[in-house]
């Protein structure tokens, strides 16, 4: 498989990451913004508008992602995914996977946390305070849920310490139109890679979108292997991997 770009840190791939999974190597770390399946930008919603207000224009277009227009559909990818990425895992190695926050009537963040539990073993459910009034009518949604998991014990890296929080407040980013409509901070994406792996590491990020994970990956000097089904975004990604990045870090022994 030919990569849609390439350097010394990061490869990006276009395609359905169901066919690209089993030809990559071994990974340290899996984290994913999957879609959702809850439709938020295929139609004249918030999330649309909000982007139409910080670009200063009148009625925000819709954005529809991939694989988001049914939440049970996306619930099925998401375990076919990670069943494929499992076996790239290195024992012990985690997989954190954005999951958005509670409520229902479907409440996703408990289903999700099932189903890894049966393909890893669950370990922790960190709480994104996005600061700020999110969307919605009753109960403003504020923050979202980072599901983790991990393959085995022990835990292949662990960079936190004894005093890491589960909550983290870290500021939302309302995305430009060069941006996917649902991309994370880089310091959200950032602090998941400084926790679980190191130096050198290989983090995995089957839906890319516009490449925080990658970006944030290459940032830190680890390297990174992006997915992405939607060439638009590649294209971005590619631009944005461009940059380089300087290294500070030490040697690894």
């Amino acid at each position: 498989m030919t990569p849609y770009y390439s350097d010394d840190w990061v490869r990006i791939y276009h395609g359905d990451c169901r066919d690209i999974l089993p030809t990559l190597p071994k990974v340290d770390l899996v984290l994913t913004d999957p879609p959702y399946g809850l439709a938020y930008n295929a139609g004249s919603d918030m999330a649309s508008q909000r982007e139409a207000i910080f670009q200063g224009k009148a009625n925000g277009a819709p954005r529809p992602i991939a694989n988001d227009e049914d939440e049970q559909a996306a619930q099925e990818l998401l375990r076919e995914v990670l069943e494929a990425a499992k076996p790239l895992m290195h024992r012990g190695a985690c997989c954190c996977c954005c999951c958005g926050g509670g409520g229902g009537p479907k409440p996703l963040f408990a289903r999700w946390t099932l189903m890894l539990d049966e393909i890893f073993d669950f370990k922790q459910a960190v709480v994104w305070d996005k600061g700020g009034l999110g969307m919605g009518i009753q109960f403003r949604r504020s923050y979202e849920f980072m599901l983790i998991a991990q393959k085995g014990s022990p835990t292949h890296r662990w960079n936190g310490g004894k005093t890491t929080s589960n909550v983290w407040r870290i500021p939302k980013i309302i995305p430009t139109i060069n941006q996917h409509p649902t991309e994370k901070p880089l310091d959200l994406m950032g602090k998941c890679i400084e926790l679980l792996s190191d130096t050198g590491d290989t983090v995995l990020e089957p839906f890319m979108g516009t490449a925080a994970t990658l970006r944030a990956a290459k940032d830190l000097n680890r390297k990174a292997i992006g997915i992405e089904i939607e060439e638009k975004y590649c294209e971005i990604a590619a631009q944005r991997m461009s940059q380089e990045v300087l290294d500070f870090s030490e040697p690894r022994q």
